[in-house]
């Protein structure tokens, strides 16, 4: 059976709801919702592909909507389009800094929104082979026993694989946005390898062959760690994270 992506259509306007369902309904799934607080329960029940969004709602405003599922680790990538009757400069910019990913001006154009939903699904569905490509390399490295983050280049936390999050007793998305050093290695330990990664991070030495040195767990226990360090880097070559993996050094002991 042909899989038809869900698209979750949210305003406080039945009429306008079923206008762009009917738009759609023909090449996607349509889920309706009401309110800001449905948008979001139905996210977690219905798991839509793409979401349009209206602005302007009572409970909860589209914006606030749009906060809630970008800064989640698991709804991030998924596509939000911004419907809306405002049309001000300043209006696009606060959607923009909550992470909208396209706008659409009421009242909706059909040719208009059939075609940004296709390229935004296109680029959803991109994501989702890249992710699911590293998920499956993730899963190699777990059965290898390593431990492995991935680091931004303020030592963020930006991915944990699940012999990671296992090692130091933390659940699947606890140590996402934090610093692994501040959070990780032990009070008094950290300055010297923050040093390192800055250099590293600024292109002025390359990682050891490898590292040892301990980091907390959730219980506060230590663990010694062998490191090995790669850099990452974008398409033009810059710098942009460490990715570590680690070997797990009191299986020895």
């Amino acid at each position: 059976m042909h899989y038809r992506d869900k698209v979750l259509i949210v305003d406080d306007e039945q009429a306008i709801v079923e206008l762009m369902g009917l738009y759609l309904k023909s090449d996607y799934d349509v889920i309706p919702a009401y309110s800001g607080q449905e948008a979001l329960d139905k996210v977690k029940t219905e798991k839509p592909d793409i979401i349009l969004l209206d602005v302007m709602m009572p409970d909860m405003n589209g914006y606030e909507v749009c906060r809630v599922l970008k800064t989640s680790v698991e709804t991030q990538f998924l596509p939000v389009v911004m419907v809306t009757a405002l049309s001000g400069k300043d209006d696009r910019i606060k959607g923009i800094e909550v992470g909208a990913d396209e706008f659409l001006g009421k009242p909706v154009n059909r040719l208009e929104l059939v075609t940004r939903v296709k390229s935004l699904l296109r680029i959803k569905h991109l994501q989702d082979k890249i992710l699911a490509e590293r998920n499956e390399a993730m899963n190699y490295l777990d059965i290898a026993g390593f431990v492995v983050f991935v680091l931004d280049s303020d030592m963020k936390i930006n991915l944990v694989n699940r012999k990671g999050n296992e090692v130091l007793g933390y659940n699947e998305f606890e140590l996402i946005g934090h610093d692994f050093i501040k959070f990780l290695v032990p009070e008094g330990k950290g300055s010297e390898l923050r040093d390192e990664f800055t250099e590293i991070i600024s292109g002025e030495s390359e990682p050891q062959e490898f590292a040892e040195h301990v980091v907390l767990a959730k219980d506060g226990k230590e663990i010694p760690m062998r490191w090995y360090d790669v850099v990452l880097m974008d398409n033009d070559g810059k710098i942009t994270g460490i990715l570590r993996s680690g070997e797990d050094l009191s299986k020895f002991e």
